[in-house]
């Protein structure tokens, strides 16, 4: 703890000293004034209905004639930066950059085993029973495949011994999470590159970007394909990369549809150096738009596979482009199918111009929801009328089909009030879609706020609102939504937890049959039987200050009266549940819910094992990634003796050390989180403080050195049964551990 505290008050005498530097406060740079029609947002409709171009040249002319009417001195509000960057960095065309990814091998379809997912191991938690998921790990029961420190790491689980038989480093690429089937692993992966102007014009060849050049980040995604079969040589088969970023998958009966966000791309244009050039520049800007082609336009993709073969092109065909009735912004929300049985081809993809942040899937549809557009040039500099955009937030939901296993198409679109939680918010059943919003924007609570649940029904090209029930949770928000088949429950949160239980039965009349208030909230709700919804979330005080971790146990076997029959909580600490469902394992054989636990508090970063049985919760043990015996330190410079120095100072922790080093050196040790504190630095601090300066040596550095889990606890991020053993794992390693008692048994390095 004295260490600590030493560290933290020279910290401050760096913050001290930077402080005391005077600092000039920049120009702000001219702006254009703008008028503008007053306009009554009660009248404003928002994004419903979509409609397809039948011609390319169709798609450009309205992509110009909308950009165009907002284009103005300084470009257009909302496209990529550019400005001045300080950093050297190398352009690479979009086919260069899948050169980097590929090595040699085949695609191959294999047999998983004989393993059963449910039963002789488990999968990863998903909303729907047979909608897959991504997730950084995944196994058949045999092998495990995780992603960690850019690699896709190969672990066999089929004998005595774990044995991690192979990896393969990502270069260029930065993997997210994965999918696979049979001996076929797809990679999700971000992939960033760098465009620099000069002048105005984009450079196209390779170039070192100097201080004072202009530039932008293009976002890009890739799809890897990892040939598994021969585990000891993990093999890049082929990898598909396109424009935009990466939002989520789903896996409906083999075929992944695979969601992607491409801002439009940065175009040439030029900026005035002050007022009097506004006009010819806006005139300029126009002119560049004008002979904008659709490259400039619509994300690409490049493929290219281990045999040389490469294409490259546009991602989606014209006639497949979709665009809002009203104007939704220049972004690219897309839909590619990848069939998961075979290699990768050019993207079958389908688009709308709207940004997507929210994805759902059912065993026919993918619904992606998008926010409401209105242009910001419409409410610059007007309080009241961003007010008036929270009062009147909006949500548009499009839906797709994902019932031919070769294709996606657009099938309809709607909008319902308020925003969206994530995921769970939106579900399907029996043909009707039940959405739950809060009413407003998502950036706070609002007094007048309240939450709502809507039941849409497509006919024909619109999804129609047929039923809706509200004035759940006055003045807060949604934390957690769970739709079971014709019930709904939801938790609002502010200061007391409402569990509300919503009969569905009826699509044009839903009902709010129930509302528990209880302390805290949930933040993830897992149904695990008929008349049991386990929450997992945080306790809180009566005015709503969280306190800690909590689980708690609802009967909703009565809609009209639910309960809270047990909980489970700490004083301190959460789980990465709460916000990543996929972190949490419910194992029925065992009545097991595990979930990812770390308490700064008491120091405990592991996962929970929690027993749900006859109404109760009961813990069962925790488990950790500390290592029990670490090697002790071997110290590279002299240890402190001096008993008033290392009272000063303060113990280190256990295989640590306190040395003396010379002046001006900063030795690191493998394994080893060092602090350095020169001593002059040491000296002032314990001036402050009233301590003795005469046992700190002049001309020296006093290293404080622990191993890195010291001030870094390894988290757990997942964990899974596979037979009689679970599994967890954290950034670097993978643990086995006896389901029964949780005892350790087995540790794989990554």
């Amino acid at each position: 703890m004295k260490k600590v505290l030493l560290l933290a008050a020279l910290v401050s005498l760096f913050i001290a000293g930077a402080c005391s530097s005077d600092t000039t406060p920049g120009t702000s740079g001219t702006t254009t004034t703008t008028t503008l029609e007053e306009i009554n947002l009660d009248d404003v409709q928002f994004v419903s209905a979509l409609v397809s171009f039948d011609s390319c040249d169709n798609l450009l002319a309205y992509l110009q004639e909308q950009a165009i009417a907002r284009v103005g001195p300084y470009g257009l509000e909302g496209g990529n930066w550019y400005g001045p960057v300080g950093i050297a960095r190398t352009d690479t065309p979009l086919m260069a950059v899948e050169e980097m990814a590929i090595t040699s091998g085949e695609a191959f379809d294999g047999d998983s085993g004989s393993m059963t997912e449910g039963v002789d191991y488990s999968g990863t938690n998903v909303q729907e029973v047979g909608i897959d998921e991504p997730d950084i790990i995944k196994t058949d029961g045999n092998r495990i495949m995780v992603i960690s420190n850019n690699e896709l790491h190969l672990i066999d689980v089929s004998g005595d011994t774990p044995e991690l038989t192979d990896s393969i480093l990502f270069e260029g690429h930065w993997p997210r999470e994965i999918l696979f089937s049979g001996d076929r692993v797809f990679v999700l992966a971000s992939t960033d590159s760098f465009t620099d102007y000069e002048d105005g014009v984009a450079l196209n060849e390779e170039t070192v970007i100097e201080p004072g050049f202009g530039g932008y980040w293009r976002s890009l995604s890739s799809v890897i394909e990892v040939d598994i079969s021969n585990p000891d040589e993990l093999s890049i088969v082929s990898t598909l990369t396109v424009d935009g970023n990466y939002v989520s998958a789903r896996v409906v009966d083999g075929v992944a549809r695979i969601v992607t966000s491409t801002p439009m791309n940065q175009l040439p244009f030029v900026y005035p150096q002050n007022q009097a050039g506004e006009e010819s520049a806006e005139r300029f800007n126009r002119e560049v738009i004008s002979e904008t082609t659709l490259d400039d336009w619509l994300p690409h993709y490049a493929l290219k596979n281990s045999d040389g073969v490469s294409s490259e092109g546009l991602m989606v065909d014209c006639t497949n482009v979709h665009y809002p009735t009203e104007f939704a912004g220049f972004s690219t929300l897309s839909v590619v199918s990848v069939d998961l049985g075979a290699s990768l081809e050019s993207p079958n993809a389908t688009a709308v111009l709207a940004d997507g942040q929210t994805v759902y899937a059912s065993n026919s549809n993918l619904y992606v929801a998008t926010t409401s557009y209105l242009d910001p040039i419409l409410f610059e500099d007007d309080e009241s009328r961003w007010e008036a955009i929270s009062e009147n937030y909006a949500t548009s939901i499009h839906q797709f089909d994902v019932s031919n296993s070769s294709a996606t198409s657009y099938v309809a679109s709607g909008s319902v009030e308020g925003h969206l939680l994530n995921q769970f918010a939106m579900s399907e059943h029996e043909g009707h879609l039940r959405v739950a919003t809060t009413l407003g924007g998502p950036w706070g609570f609002s007094d007048d706020s309240e939450s709502k649940v809507s039941i849409l029904i497509r006919n024909d090209s619109d999804l129609e609102i047929v039923g809706e029930v509200g004035d759940m949770g006055r003045g807060e928000r949604i934390f957690s939504v769970r739709f079971v088949g014709d019930v709904g429950y939801i938790v609002t949160f502010r200061q007391t937890d409402p569990f509300y239980t919503v009969d569905l039965s009826d699509p044009t009349n839903p009902v709010v049959r129930g509302e528990l208030k209880i302390t805290g909230y949930s933040g993830y709700l897992h149904p695990i039987s008929d008349d049991l919804v386990l929450g997992i979330g945080q306790d809180a005080t009566e005015t709503g200050q969280t306190t800690g971790a909590k689980v708690t146990l609802f009967d909703v076997s009565d809609l009209d009266q639910p309960t809270a029959v047990d909980s489970w909580t700490t004083s301190g600490g959460s789980s990465s549940v709460e916000w990543d469902h996929r972190a949490f394992l419910w194992w029925p054989a065992k009545n097991l819910a595990v979930l990812p636990f770390n308490d700064w508090y008491s120091n405990f970063s592991g996962a929970v094992a929690l027993n749900i049985s006859d109404g109760k919760i009961t813990e069962v043990g925790r488990i950790d990634h500390t290592d029990e015996n670490p090697e002790p330190i071997d110290p590279v410079c002299d240890l402190i003796e001096e008993e008033a120095l290392t009272d000063f100072l303060g113990e280190p922790g256990i295989f640590g050390a306190v040395m003396l080093c010379e002046a001006d050196t900063y030795p690191e040790m493998d394994g080893y989180w060092c602090d350095y504190i020169p001593s002059d630095l040491a000296v002032a601090w314990a001036e402050e403080e009233g301590f003795d300066t005469d046992a700190i040596p002049e001309n020296k550095v006093i290293t404080i050195c622990n191993p890195e889990e010291y001030y870094w606890m390894p988290q757990i991020q997942r964990t899974l049964v596979i037979g009689d053993q679970l599994w967890s794992y954290s950034f670097d390693r993978l643990q086995s551990n006896d389901l029964d008692t949780l005892d350790r048994l087995e540790v794989v390095k990554l």
